[in-house]
């Protein structure tokens, strides 16, 4: 692989990909901005707070584990900043693609919050109490606004919506309002930044390109950038099931390749960087 350009950045970011519902690209959308990052020579931390455990088998790693070593261990009472960390056998290119798995143990977790004190702010007092050397922590969304999505809420910095093409404009609507209300309702402050929504699984027939203009109108009228459309492509199911999700390994050539690079400069820009060779 041909040595890329790296930076060096001035501040961590943790990245929440933020939706109300499963299967709409959330998994693939954090592997590619974080595998890139990875290849320009930053750490990244992938943390999954899903119950579907997709993120284990995007990353050809063990999904059958016990609780102290997934992402359910940080939302331990006695959680002593021992990250249980897995890398993928593509994890280490320029930089570091690290994971924390979730998966079915996180249901337990989501049972377990509302009985806590100050439960929103678990996850970040976590990070506060035991910080680590990522320059990006990305957390992967629950499959529904339930107090996981609370916990990510609190501690992101900036936040990004992928939008498939079987919501409903309304739904775009009542997540951002959501997002607006709690960063006020939790005092979040500074607020997390809004960096866009991004259109997933869009196909190239004339339908589903003017729906996707329609997200984009409907997030500029709530004054929220909207990033090209993510294309469809069974690609990217075929190098999930062979546990190598990102294309730029598994089909480098490919076109949608380059769908993600958008989302990469923005936060390049955000990291308020340094470039270093």
């Amino acid at each position: 692989m041909p040595k890329i350009k790296t930076f060096k950045p001035a501040r961590q970011i943790v990245l929440w990909i933020a939706a109300n519902a499963g299967g709409v690209g959330k998994t693939t959308l954090g592997i590619h901005i974080g595998y890139k990052f990875a290849q320009l020579g930053l750490k990244v931390l992938f943390i999954d707070l899903d119950t579907n455990g997709s993120l284990a088998r995007f990353c050809g790693l063990e999904s059958d584990l016990k609780p102290e070593l997934t992402t359910a261990a940080l939302f331990d009472r006695n959680f002593d900043g021992n990250y249980p960390i897995f890398t993928p056998e593509w994890g280490n290119p320029q930089g570091r693609f690290d994971t924390c798995l979730g998966g079915d143990v996180m249901l337990g977790v989501a049972l377990d919050l509302p009985t806590r004190t100050g439960r929103e702010l678990i996850l970040k007092k976590a990070f506060k109490k035991y910080p680590t050397d990522y320059d990006l922590i990305i957390l992967d969304s629950p499959a529904s606004l339930d107090v996981l999505s609370y916990a990510a809420l609190a501690v992101a910095t900036h936040i990004l919506i992928p939008l498939p093409m079987s919501i409903k404009l309304s739904g775009i609507d009542s997540l951002l309002k959501w997002i607006r209300m709690e960063t006020e309702a939790l005092d979040l402050t500074p607020p997390p930044t809004l960096i866009g929504g991004v259109p997933m699984r869009v196909a190239t027939s004339a339908d589903q390109q003017a729906f996707g203009q329609e997200i984009a109108d409907v997030l500029d009228g709530q004054s929220v950038p909207c990033f090209p459309s993510v294309r469809f492509s069974s690609e990217f199911e075929n190098a999930s099931n062979r546990g190598m999700a990102p294309l730029y390994l598994y089909r480098p050539k490919h076109p949608a390749c380059q769908d993600f690079q958008p989302i990469v400069d923005e936060l390049t820009r955000s990291f308020q960087v340094t470039p270093v060779s």
